[in-house]
């Protein structure tokens, strides 16, 4: 028997794969490039095609499929955004239809017009309509698609996701900065929920021992943290450029990122991460997750120092 893994050349996808490996299961990674991870097949597929027969020969002894394609950049052209995360996930479903389905989703998946403070999972998805972003009302389409055709798949929603290979948040905050200074919608004093690594493979392999779980999970660190609080700590761990941190008006920010992206798309230059971003940071954003500890029976841990104003 066999565990599959899409994705597994990306950063979730290439950590639940080792993770997996590393307890003896038997590991294929399909994606499109191979991961190189020791204990773990490589097959190539790319999902927005159909699953060729090497790919289908596999269904039969999988157990389970962990769908953690995606594309790690909000910017990404839209038609991409669809036929990886919308498409390709119609075929997985397809070219396993009796293995059981683990998809990695976003707590993106919620309104971004709304607070989201201490949100259950019944929140969200919102309608893909009510986005004004391609990224996240890619991430909703697919989790309706698997909440239509697979009532009985788990669906991770991590929230911002950090740690050593880490590819979205932290990371572009470091870019962000300059001379040393980090400029953060309110000073960076919004409550926020962020997941380690670790803490999305635990969930993703608690979903292999507890099989009846289904439905959607929130997947964070157990306490929120202060943004800026949280920004200095990971970056001293993670041998980022040390940066001070200064507020800006929340509704400053935005202007000023919504004037950055049109007048940097006049010259074929736009970049909707750092708009995204800044809609991100508007508000708290922080999750209950008393359902992954219920239901999957997992403790997370709490990775960074959790504020002082908790």
């Amino acid at each position: 028997m066999s565990v599959i893994v899409t994705g597994a050349s990306g950063f979730i996808g290439g950590a639940i794969a080792r993770a997996l490996a590393d307890r003896g299961e038997t590991v294929y990674a399909l994606c499109r490039r191979n991961p190189e991870i020791p204990g773990v097949n490589f097959q190539h597929w790319d999902i927005t095609e159909p699953a060729p027969a090497a790919v289908t020969s596999l269904a039969k002894s999988a157990t389970a499929v962990f769908h953690c394609a995606g594309i790690a950049s909000v910017s990404a052209d839209d038609d991409e955004l669809y036929e990886v995360k919308v498409t390709g996930t119609r075929n997985v479903l397809d070219a396993f239809p009796q293995s059981r389905v683990v998809h990695v989703s976003s707590t993106t998946v919620y309104s971004e017009s709304e607070p989201h403070a201490e949100l259950w999972e019944e929140a969200g998805p919102k309608d893909p309509n009510d986005f004004a972003d391609a990224y996240s009302r890619t991430h909703a389409l697919a989790e309706q698609l698997v909440g239509r055709l697979r009532a009985d798949a788990a669906i991770l929603r991590p929230a911002a996701v950090y740690g050593p290979g880490e590819t979205m948040l932290m990371p572009f905050l470091s870019r962000m900065s300059k001379k040393g200074v980090l400029r953060l919608p309110g000073g960076g004093r919004q409550k926020i929920t962020l997941t380690h690594i670790d803490n999305v493979v635990r969930a993703a392999l608690a979903c292999l021992d507890v099989p009846s779980a289904a439905g959607p999970f929130n997947i964070g660190d157990p306490i929120p943290y202060r943004l800026k609080e949280a920004v200095v700590t990971h970056f001293a761990r993670m041998g980022y450029d040390q940066v001070v941190i200064e507020g800006v008006a929340k509704d400053k920010a935005l202007v000023a990122a919504k004037l950055g992206l049109k007048v940097k798309s006049i010259f074929k230059r736009g970049d909707f991460a750092k708009l995204f971003l800044v809609r991100y940071l508007q508000s708290d954003r922080t999750y209950n997750l008393s359902r992954q500890q219920r239901v999957l029976g997992i403790s997370t841990t709490q990775h960074l120092i959790p504020s002082r104003l908790q």
